[in-house]
């Protein structure tokens, strides 16, 4: 009997002390900002401010400087893309295929920046291209260091699935151009549930440079 509980209790141990809460250090490289580091890391931005009260201002951080990174476990992760920001991806691309137009790339820092939004809405109980937080689409990116010729922004709430959203897009002359523009390259799209509407929706839609 006393072995078995000296066992259960390293176990507990074991379970209370593994890394799943652990603080990651992270080094910053060239052109890193803190936005681009909480993307890699699928972090709210707000969370590595937070955790890294050494940094004066969040907007100045430097290469070799070490970044917190709070409950990692120690291995990076890009980005993650869910179903339904999937499902608007591939029906944009469907409907940019019929018009003989070329396909948008997803990019994974553009989606991190839709998902914000999209997080911004529902925190702050709105529907609209001006954010309280980050401003207008344009101001948005460039504070984010995040290179674009031109954006364009499609926004939705209440839509339960990414058909629904989409549609909605599609029947709209204005959302439905911004999706189908010619010179449009990547896209990011970043849906959230909750709050006043239950469901918000975001995608960035913008021409980069070749390369890009």
């Amino acid at each position: 009997m006393k072995k078995r509980t000296i066992t259960i209790a390293l176990l507990i141990f074991l379970l209370a002390s593994g890394p799943a809460d652990a603080t990651t250090e992270y080094k910053v490289e060239k052109a890193d900002t803190l936005w681009k580091i909480a993307v890699k890391f699928n972090k709210d931005l707000n969370d590595i401010i937070n955790s890294n009260s050494h940094i004066k201002n969040p907007d100045l951080i430097y290469p070799g400087q070490t970044i917190l990174i709070p409950g990692q476990t120690g291995r990076s992760s890009a980005q993650k893309i869910a179903e339904g920001e999937r499902t608007i991806w591939e029906l944009a691309n469907e409907e940019r295929k019929q018009k003989g137009l070329k396909p948008l790339v997803m990019d994974s820092i553009l989606t991190g920046a839709a998902k914000q939004k999209s997080k911004d809405m529902m925190n702050f109980e709105y529907v609209s291209h001006n954010s309280p937080t980050f401003g207008n689409p344009t101001k948005m990116l460039r504070n984010q260091q995040i290179s674009f010729l031109t954006v364009k922004e499609n926004i939705g709430a209440g839509y339960r699935s990414a058909d629904e959203m989409f549609s909605a897009w599609m029947n709209s002359s204005i959302h439905r151009a911004n999706i189908l523009d010619k010179r449009a390259t990547h896209i990011g799209v970043g849906h959230v549930k909750g709050g006043l509407h239950g469901h918000y929706w975001t995608i960035f839609i913008v021409e980069k440079n070749e390369g890009g």
